[in-house]
């Protein structure tokens, strides 16, 4: 739980470096343009694009792929069974009955999946490179309400401790003689009631203590508010703004007004 919510590698590259608002935008800017863009090798090129950064900002391979796990799953479902449901252009490669597979639905397949990983890739650039508290403090600079990012860095914050809570009953509970994959799949679920109960009443707990903890604080008494660590954009960090602009806005501009298939 702890590797799946907290992606954040350590590291002193430029995106480490980088404003974590340009970071924001940047990946928003890639996704809008993984969804534009509909030609495989293109497609591929921006996956390659994802590659780099992620390479650049020391990503570990073994945390990139544990994070697309899942991702790889969904794409090679896509690749086999898109063909069967859109046998459309030519050439036929297969014909028998109401299956038909053409080569225009395997091309198309596979450039689905591959705007899949792109979609999903693209943000690990931003969750390989900014802790939770840096992003927590961009989205409020960029105008989410301060109590909202609370909110969410205390979410980002206890989903490890709740998901090591779970765990933890679950082992009290197996050690007590209780099997969870025995019976069906009622008595399973049943079974579950001995875990959520308690995990139920530790966050009851847990929510209880931090709000004491924010009171004690006096949290709430001033509207104005200071922090011990700040960013602001520099040079460098307009420029990456500007690349990513550019980046969308070329093929944008390309497809919407010159008609230019992407």
């Amino acid at each position: 739980m702890t590797a799946f919510v907290d992606l954040y590698t350590e590291g002193d590259t430029f995106l480490h470096r980088m404003d974590p608002r340009v970071k924001i935008l940047g990946v928003v800017f890639l996704t809008v343009l993984a969804l534009i863009i509909g030609n495989l090798y293109y497609l591929l090129t921006l996956l390659a694009a994802i590659g780099i950064l992620l390479a650049l900002g020391r990503a570990k391979l073994s945390k990139t792929l544990y994070a697309l796990k899942m991702v790889l799953r969904v794409m090679v479902l896509i690749v086999i069974l898109w063909p069967f449901f859109n046998p459309t252009g030519t050439p036929v490669l297969f014909h028998y009955g109401i299956i038909k597979i053409t080569q225009p639905g395997i091309i198309k397949g596979i450039a689905v999946a591959i705007r899949i990983a792109c979609l999903a890739s693209v943000w690990y650039i931003l969750m390989f490179t900014t802790t939770q508290r840096d992003l927590v403090r961009a989205l409020v600079k960029m105008g989410l309400r301060f109590d909202f990012g609370l909110a969410l860095s205390i979410a980002l914050r206890f989903l490890p401790t709740f998901g090591a809570m779970v765990e933890s009953i679950r082992d009290a509970q197996r050690a007590r003689g209780m099997e969870f994959d025995r019976g069906s799949v009622f008595k399973r679920s049943r079974k579950y009631v001995a875990v959520l109960v308690p995990t139920i009443v530790g966050a009851l707990r847990t929510a209880d203590t931090l709000s004491l903890a924010l009171q004690s604080r006096a949290y709430g008494a001033r509207k104005d508010r200071t922090y011990l660590r700040d960013f602001s954009m520099r040079t460098s960090d307009y420029a990456a703004l500007a690349l990513f602009g550019l980046a969308l806005a070329l093929p944008a501009f390309a497809k919407y007004a010159l008609n230019v298939h992407i």
